[in-house]
């Protein structure tokens, strides 16, 4: 987990952490359905190659559902799409059943065929939760300039969601005072496995970047980061961290 915040430190996809709604003026989205999609390291390459040719396909067909992937060092893809409800996936999935079928029909790309045992898919839905987020930059999109993310999915115990978000306030509290350019968003998966969990998800130029500024702050506040992570983690079950970069070029309707 992170040193900072605690101390120790989509039917082809459909069959797919952060984006900005194309009208700016428009809120930032809080909800997300988030498509997990686990690739072996012997088919990185193939799925690759034919993921690349349906996002070449999607941009030509000028799909209009808001994709941002992520792709994780252990060959983990998210693909996070913005929703208002629940609803709101069911007309996710009419428009890439439609898609698909145009790819096929026009273009000759079958999208069940061509990822058959390329990967395995799963999904979450997750809703941001702003009261324990921290932007002191005003800034809580992903940007290009900061395609370095670290994940840190918390199975929490159950009934502990308020003290746990108690000590997390801790930390706003405690970064709020000493003014370092640290920051990060949590998000409650709201459907999906291993619930009840909370995933906090930091953004950097660069690993070195992140472990720079992070071993800086535990330098110097050490003991406060102590206290408030043995306070934080009385309510988690288990902990597991994630290291991966924002793909911009496989995301689509996103403003940067």
């Amino acid at each position: 987990m992170k040193k900072a915040f605690i101390s120790v430190g989509f039917s082809i996809l459909f069959a797919g952490f952060l984006f900005v709604n194309s009208v700016a003026q428009q809120p930032a989205p809080a909800n997300f359905v988030v498509f997990e999609e686990m690739v072996s390291p012997s088919d990185l390459a193939a799925f690759n190659k034919v993921q690349q040719q349906a996002v070449d396909l999607w941009k030509k067909h000028k799909f209009d559902v808001p994709i941002s992937c992520y792709a994780t060092d252990d060959n983990i893809f998210y693909w996070v799409i913005p929703i208002e409800n629940f609803g709101s996936i069911d007309g996710i999935n009419a428009k890439s059943f439609a898609i698909t079928k145009k790819m096929k029909d026009e273009d000759g790309f079958d999208g069940d065929k061509a990822f058959r045992d390329l990967s395995t898919t799963r999904s979450r839905v997750i809703m941001s939760m702003p009261d324990l987020s921290y932007h002191p930059s005003g800034n809580a999109v992903q940007v290009a300039s900061k395609p370095y993310v670290e994940w840190t999915f918390c199975s929490m115990k159950q009934g502990h969601e308020k003290e746990a978000a108690d000590a997390v306030k801790k930390y706003i509290e405690f970064y709020k005072r000493v003014k370092e350019p640290y920051e990060w968003e949590m998000y409650m998966v709201t459907f999906g496995y291993d619930t009840p969990m909370w995933l906090l998800m930091t953004r950097a130029e660069s690993p070195e970047a992140m472990r720079k500024l992070e071993g800086e702050l535990y330098k110097k506040y050490s003991k406060e980061l102590d206290e408030m992570w043995n306070d934080f983690i009385l309510h988690v079950r288990k902990i597991d961290n994630k290291t991966g970069w924002y793909i911009q070029n496989w995301s689509i309707n996103t403003m940067q």
